[in-house]
């Protein structure tokens, strides 16, 4: 039966042997033994069987031999020790043979129909039928028709209609030629690489009077020219594998791409053996993993390896790492026959290749250079003995050149980077240089920390970097420069924008004192904050600080501290918003060694400040001073000098005067002398308050914004001449202290009666709002970023006096200053209401600023205080409303 209907896989073609000439000797050897047909079977290495490749018969039987009895010759041995007369000429393809003294017959190729006899392609496997048996027995067989038919054929033999029945067989073997395989041992079996079929149809005749040793010469004749085709075929097989080989081994290590050279890999190994599937493993002696980077399963590639290889550890592939890199040593196995070593080699029939416990053959190659191994090519056959040691010693040869390749590729790659990795690294100092340049060559602190975060984003490629300074008492961390390369966290271009931007960044504050952040910078030069510590850190930071943490979106935040010698100035934060980026060691190098550098230039910036702020102190002091002086002799010469008149006068007339008149003298004497307890009083108070808030001493209660007014307008009535009216909700109450509310009223309704015309109208009033609905220079941002819009009173004072410049709006605010045009005029004061006033304002909560000033039309002076509730009527209350009045 043809081996396709078999099931197996198909036979050899016709043009693996050189049918030709092998049809030529057939036709020569059926004239040489009087045949009318004849058959030669070839042996298919694939399906392991002799598979008929060619059958001749005569189209007339123009010359039957004589009729003789082969009643009791059955087979003829090859031995001649087993029959002994008969001749065996092996030794020669030279031997006597019968010359042919006429020219061959007519004959023609035998059909191939299933009923033929011996048709084209019918596969014979050992011991089946005559060819078997010749092949189990590598001896001549001869039979007639009866003893074929009992022995082979026992339902009969099917012939053509104009085919004769045969009447005598000759089975003659092929044996491999001795002069090729060398001396056997008694005990070796002599391969058979096919078997020659010659009939008669005639029955008077027979093979009888052929001479055995001719037929074993044919043989040999066969067996040769089948050899000498095997050799030329191998000869050019292996030129082919060297041409292949050629290929693999010239490529530059530069070219050596591996998913091209494992494609290279398998169309060679595909080309040598007949492989089912194929499994590249590489070990890197860098990571210390194993990488399954190729791989064939049954036929059908296994993608995305070459991408995303199977990575394991040594530990988890004891097997492989015992055969590759301790033993170092080839296996080869048969899975489907051994299943004893399909238990114990179960880690390596299985993985990224599949399953293959069910094949045939198993090979593994390490792969070897000098003394280690860099890793293994696994091949599996469905056919047995698959792998011959020609074939494996070709697959070493490749395995070996392959290995070199890929040694060369990692150390051309390897100094490849190395080349790459200097060069980046002096590109990486020259930037670096360049940006320690850029940061301390500027002594503006707010500019250098803008640079300082500009320029280190850009270095490493960062999409955010923002700086955060440490407070003095070490409680927080605070946003005071941030570049963002989207544009969304940079700084606006107008000034006034600018201002509230920087003013908007420094809300941003982040809890440090007993924190996560205080615990990691004492522990490490620099760390990482990942998506569960800034979750921590938003839940126990400020609203602003809350809102950056989240709003930037950040996976994972590197933070290097910034010091200066030992002491902490601030953390650098850089990252990629929506990015899980963990920073190479050399950009984290380059960061540490900007933030060193930055660090001295923050303080040198920080010294410089403070030397020009210092300065300016000075300065402002200079001229405080100046002005004081002027203030002081022009405030203080009134009230000395009445008091020197007034003293003068009742000395020198003593005498004469009356008790009226001397009560007079007296009575301006007290007010010039009260007149400077005020003024020192008023001196004492700025002292006092100074800079600082938190030193004045506050008895802070419900006040009713109308009680306070209402006071304070009834004390000065008595000495104005002005019209004062109030407009004052009585349910209006603030949360203040009594007394300095009272003093601030007094003196804003005092400052606006001195400046204003005897029949001018003063107006204090006060209204009910919020925090957002101030002016929004006034607005506390701070307590809107927290979500606070505190209710509060808005007060205003309106005057219809001269007004106050332009340039001096904000500087009546200070100690000792009054406008330019006050001193030419004969109003007196020190200088320090106004900012007496502020001072308390600011104390207890609130803000005060002058609103509105036009020359010649009047000035409106504002402040707002917490607003709260009507308190219930109790004893305590009218206790406050008694204080209050």
């Amino acid at each position: 039966m043809s081996t396709a209907i078999w099931g197996e896989s198909e036979t050899q073609s016709d043009e693996s042997y050189p049918l030709s000439l092998l049809n030529s000797l057939l036709l020569q050897m059926m004239e040489q033994f009087a045949a009318q047909g004849a058959c030669l079977a070839l042996y298919d290495e694939n399906i392991r069987q002799m598979v008929i490749r060619r059958h001749f018969r005569a189209k007339n039987n123009h010359h039957a031999p004589a009729q003789m009895d082969f009643e009791n010759i059955a087979t003829m041995p090859m031995n001649h020790h087993k029959s002994p007369g008969i001749t065996n000429t092996l030794t020669s393809s030279t031997g006597r043979m019968r010359r042919l003294s006429r020219p061959l017959p007519f004959l023609e190729p035998a059909a191939t129909p299933r009923a033929a006899l011996f048709p084209p392609g019918e596969a014979y496997a050992y011991r089946q039928a005559l060819i078997g048996t010749a092949w189990h027995k590598n001896e001549l067989v001869m039979v007639n028709y009866d003893e074929f038919v009992a022995s082979y054929a026992p339902g009969g033999i099917a012939t053509a209609p104009d085919e004769a029945t045969p009447a005598f067989f000759f089975a003659i073997p092929i044996p491999e030629p001795l002069m090729l395989t060398g001396a056997r041992t008694r005990h070796t079996t002599q391969q058979i690489l096919g078997v020659i079929v010659l009939y008669q149809t005639s029955p008077a005749t027979g093979f009888q009077n052929s001479p055995p040793h001719e037929a074993w010469q044919w043989a040999e004749r066969f067996g040769l020219y089948l050899q000498n085709d095997r050799l030329r075929r191998l000869n050019a097989r292996h030129n082919d594998y060297m041409k292949g080989l050629q290929r693999i081994s010239t490529a530059f290590p530069s070219d050596v791409i591996l998913s091209k050279l494992v494609d290279h890999v398998y169309q060679f190994v595909k080309a040598v053996v007949p492989i089912t599937s194929v499994l590249l493993t590489l070990y890197d002696r860098d990571t210390k993993k194993i990488y399954d980077v190729f791989a064939i399963d049954h036929s059908a590639r296994v993608e995305g390896l070459n991408e995303r290889p199977v990575i394991a550890l040594p530990g988890e592939r004891p097997l492989w790492w015992k055969v590759t890199q301790e033993q170092q040593s080839n296996v080869l196995l048969a899975p489907a026959q051994e299943p004893e070593q399909v238990r114990e080699n179960e880690e390596l029939l299985k993985g990224a290749w599949g399953d293959q416990t069910g094949e045939e053959s198993y090979l593994l190659l390490p792969m070897k250079m000098f003394n280690r191994v860099v890793g293994s090519l696994s091949l599996t056959s469905s056919r047995p003995e698959a792998f011959s040691p020609e074939d494996i010693l070709v697959l070493e040869t490749m395995v070996q050149l392959i290995t070199v390749s890929i040694e060369n590729a990692k150390l051309y790659d390897r100094s490849r980077r190395s080349v790459k990795k200097a060069r980046q690294r002096e590109e990486s100092l020259a930037a670096m240089n360049s940006a320690l340049q850029t940061i301390s060559s500027v002594l503006n602190l707010v500019e250098l920390l803008h640079n300082f975060v500009e320029t280190t984003a850009k270095l490493v490629q960062a999409g955010l970097c923002t700086f955060f300074q440490l407070t003095g008492d070490g409680e927080e961390l605070i946003a005071q420069a941030i570049f963002d390369s989207t544009g969304k966290w940079n700084a606006a271009t107008p000034k006034s924008s600018h201002e509230q931007h920087e003013d908007l960044i420094k809300m941003i504050r982040l809890p440090f004192k007993h924190s996560i952040l205080g615990m990691l910078v004492e522990a490490d030069s620099f760390f990482y904050l990942d998506t569960n510590l800034i979750d921590e850190l938003a839940e126990i930071s400020s609203e602003g600080g809350a809102i950056f943490l989240r709003e930037t979106h950040s996976h994972k935040m590197l933070m290097i501290p910034v010091r200066y010698q030992s002491e902490l100035v601030g953390i650098l934060a850089v990252h990629t918003p929506w990015q899980d980026r963990v920073f190479r060691p050399e950009e984290v190098s380059t960061l540490l060694a900007i933030a060193a550098q930055a660090a001295s230039a923050i303080r040198n910036a920080q010294l410089f400040e403070k030397i020009r702020e210092t300065n300016a102190e000075l300065q402002r002091m200079d001229r405080l001073k100046d002005e004081f002086i002027v203030t002081a002799s022009h405030e203080l010469r009134t009230p000395l000098s009445a008091i020197s008149g007034y003293a003068s006068m009742l000395k020198r007339q003593s005498a004469r005067i009356d008790s009226q008149q001397a009560l007079r003298y007296a009575t301006k004497i007290s007010g010039a002398t009260q007149q400077l307890t005020d003024l020192v009083t008023q001196m004492t108070d700025a002292a006092r308050v100074g800079a600082v808030d938190r030193k004045l001493e506050l008895k802070v209660g419900p006040v009713q914004v109308l009680a306070a007014a209402e006071i304070a307008t009834t004390m000065l009535s008595v000495n104005i001449e002005q019209t004062i009216t109030a407009q004052i909700d009585p349910d209006l109450w603030v949360q203040c202290d009594a007394l300095h509310l009272r003093q601030v009223v007094t003196n804003l309704l005092d400052n606006a009666a001195k400046y204003s015309p005897p029949s001018g109208q003063i107006v204090i009033s006060a209204t009910a709002t919020t925090l957002s609905q101030l002016p929004e220079e006034q607005v506390d941002y701070t307590k809107m970023v927290r979500g606070e819009d505190t209710p509060v009173v808005l007060v205003r004072v309106r005057d219809e006096g001269e007004g106050i410049p332009l340039e001096d709006q904000e500087k009546v605010f200070e100690k000792f200053v009054r406008a330019t045009r006050s001193l030419t005029t004969s109003v007196r004061g020190s200088g320090l209401g106004l900012f007496i006033c502020r001072r308390y304002i600011e104390a207890m909560g609130g803000k005060l600023w002058l609103e509105i000033s036009i020359p010649g039309e009047g000035s409106v002076f504002s402040f707002y205080l917490p607003r709260i509730d009507a308190p219930v009527e109790t004893g305590e209350t009218r206790e406050l409303e008694r204080q209050n009045t």
